[in-house]
């Protein structure tokens, strides 16, 4: 790597603080990384700083290495001197589990949807889809994040709650016949380029959680509350992205 006194966070980055490991997405290309004791500590104050060296936290060699590893994967670029960016967040306080927090082994039973909704459903998640496919694997979630921006545009009035959970389980069962992946990115997607039909629009969420590490996808209303989501959702997730920001 060419020596460089200063590094930065592109803009199409954001990472998280769990507390056991900090979470860092590239909203470009969709890689995700997990740092965790010294690299973590390096990241935070090496993103704050805007400072590419930063004494005490790694040794020289890892230091140079970890850097390296992040410049290849686009979440941080080298600069000629400090600029802001996004700087990494707070999570919620954490606390762990021990095991105790149940969460779903299998698809619950789907909630029953008028036959026009899940149409529109369908046709929604076809569209989601079809972004995600139509494309280098590189820039699957930047298409993404373009299509959610620009139909998120369209609304012109909140959605309420109950006609944002319709949505949901309509996209739900819809993905029960569609083939390929339909996870909860897809089918949060599918919500608001939904309801962006009829002009209402949702809150799209993206972030993360510890215990163990792992990403998800939700709705929310246009007051800030999780639908079709188990409390846990708004309780463990930190958010990394937002739409509309």
């Amino acid at each position: 790597m060419k020596q460089t006194a200063h590094v930065a966070v592109p803009d199409h980055v954001r990472a998280v603080d769990l507390g056991p490991a900090t979470v860092i997405v590239n909203y470009r290309t969709g890689r995700v990384e997990t740092l965790i004791g010294p690299a973590a500590r390096w990241w935070r104050q090496a993103t704050d700083t805007g400072h590419a060296y930063v004494p005490g936290v790694l040794p020289p060699q890892d230091e140079q290495a970890l850097r390296d590893q992040l410049v290849r994967a686009g979440l941080i670029v080298r600069a000629s001197a400090h600029r802001p960016g996004h700087p990494t967040t707070d999570g919620p306080p954490w606390v762990p589990s021990w095991g105790t927090q149940e969460m779903p082994a299998g698809r619950a039973e789907p909630v029953p949807v008028p036959l026009g909704v899940t149409v529109r459903a369908g046709i929604a998640l076809a569209v989601v889809l079809g972004v995600l496919a139509a494309g280098r694997e590189g820039t699957r979630m930047a298409r993404l994040v373009r299509l959610l921006t620009l139909v998120r545009g369209r609304a012109t009035s909140p959605a309420p709650a109950e006609r944002i959970r319709l949505a949901v389980h309509a996209v739900r069962r819809a993905g029960l016949v569609a083939p390929g992946r339909v996870a909860c990115l897809e089918e949060s997607a599918a919500v608001v380029v939904l309801l962006a039909a009829s002009r209402q629009g949702v809150t799209w969420r993206h972030g993360a959680a510890a215990d163990s590490v792992r990403l998800h996808a939700w709705v929310e209303t246009d007051h800030g509350h999780p639908v079709a989501e188990p409390p846990s959702t708004a309780a463990r997730f930190a958010v990394l992205r937002t739409i509309p920001e």
